[in-house]
């Protein structure tokens, strides 16, 4: 035999169904609202860090610039201009930016790269290779082509070819002079203002209720 519900458990029944669904809306609604504000965080989390990261960068670059030898950074690496001996001296000579390490006589072979300022009467570093290292006499033979061999004076050596900088070897060194430095300054700021202003500020505004 079936058994049928009354009015009144029927209609206790719908508003338990109802209340039900109520509630679900409201935690969904709930967890709309919490993944918003998580989004909300998230953002400004990643701009804090990069503006962090930034501040780092901007203090890497100006320790070099108010020590004394202020073309050092802080990891013993120097970025300066020199002509490469990767060319002919019959040829167009270019320069470019390089990366070297200051002379260590106890860190140098026959082979090595090392740059000599003022050769062939010019007021520019080259880069050359060390043919032969005379320590007791204070010399060392170097060469630009291989063909023509110089005797340098030691103590006239400042530093060892390390590489060609790589971009960012270009921007150090670009920031190496006051005037580099406040360009790459500005720039550091320009870029997070406008970041915050497109992405933090303008997000805020969007979900602030209108009057």
């Amino acid at each position: 035999m079936t058994d049928f519900m009354t009015t009144e458990e029927l209609v206790l029944l719908l508003k338990k169904q109802k209340m039900s669904e109520i509630g679900e809306n409201r935690q969904l609604e709930s967890a709309g609202k919490t993944k918003k504000k998580k989004f909300k965080f998230n953002k400004k989390t990643i701009f804090w860090i990069i503006t962090g990261l930034a501040s780092l960068h901007i203090l890497f670059i100006t320790i070099p610039l108010v020590l004394p030898n202020r073309g050092i950074n802080l990891l013993g690496y120097a970025n300066l201009i020199a002509i490469p001996n990767t060319q002919e001296l019959d040829e167009e000579l270019y320069q470019r930016v390089i990366t070297v390490h200051p002379f260590d006589i106890n860190d140098i072979e026959v082979g090595d790269k090392v740059i000599v300022y003022g050769r062939f009467s010019t007021e520019v570093y080259w880069v050359e290779t060390i043919v032969d290292i005379r320590e007791n006499l204070g010399e060392i033979d170097t060469s630009f082509d291989g063909f023509i061999r110089n005797t340098n004076q030691i103590e006239n050596i400042d530093y060892k070819f390390v590489r060609e900088s790589s971009f960012i070897g270009v921007i150090y060194f670009t920031s190496s002079n006051l005037r580099g430095y406040l360009v790459m300054f500005s720039t550091h700021v320009l870029i997070l203002g406008l970041v915050h202003y497109f992405f933090i500020n303008e997000k805020d505004k969007k979900s602030k209720p209108s009057r």
